[in-house]
C-alpha cells in the first residue's frame, strides 16, 4: 500500500503494475474468443461467430493496449478508447440480431450476442483504473 508521503507517480505505477495479471487474463480470454470466432465462421456458423469475433478482437485489443501502456491516460483519450470499445459491443450485439437463423436457434444465438456484448461493455467500463482525486489514498 502507498503510504502519505509517497507521490502520485509511484502509486499510479503500482496499480499499473497490479493490474498487469488481470489484464493478461483478459488477453487470453478475449483471445479464445476471437479463435472460436474464426472457428464459427469457418464451420458455417455466423450468427455466433461473427459476434465474438468482434468482442474478442476488441476486447484483446483494449486489454493488450492497457497491457503494453498503450492505453490513452488522459481524459478525452481515455473516453475515445473505452466509447471504441463500448462501440464494439453495440456492433456485436446488432451483428447478432441480424445474423440470428430463424425457428428455435433464433433466441440462443442472440442470448449468445447479447451476453458476448454484455461481457464486453463491462470490460471496457470496469477495466479502467480507477481514478481518485488528489490526495485521498
Amino acid at each position: 500500500m502507498a503510504e502519505h508521503g509517497d507521490p502520485p507517480v509511484r502509486r499510479d505505477v503500482s496499480r499499473r503494475v497490479r493490474d498487469v495479471p488481470l489484464h493478461l487474463l483478459a488477453v487470453v480470454i478475449f483471445g479464445l474468443l476471437a479463435w472460436s470466432g474464426v472457428v464459427g465462421l469457418a464451420q458455417d456458423v455466423p450468427a455466433l461467430a461473427v459476434p465474438s469475433l468482434i468482442v474478442g478482437v476488441a476486447g484483446a485489443v483494449r486489454a493488450l493496449s492497457a497491457v503494453t501502456g498503450l492505453l490513452p491516460t488522459g481524459g478525452a483519450a481515455r473516453g475515445v478508447a473505452g466509447g471504441a470499445t463500448l462501440l464494439a459491443a453495440v456492433a456485436a450485439l446488432a451483428t447478432g440480431l441480424v445474423l440470428a437463423p430463424d425457428g428455435t436457434d433464433r433466441g440462443f444465438a442472440i442470448a449468445v450476442s447479447a451476453v458476448l456484448a454484455a461481457a464486453l461493455a463491462a470490460y471496457a467500463v470496469l477495466g479502467e483504473p480507477v481514478r481518485r482525486a488528489a490526495g485521498t489514498s
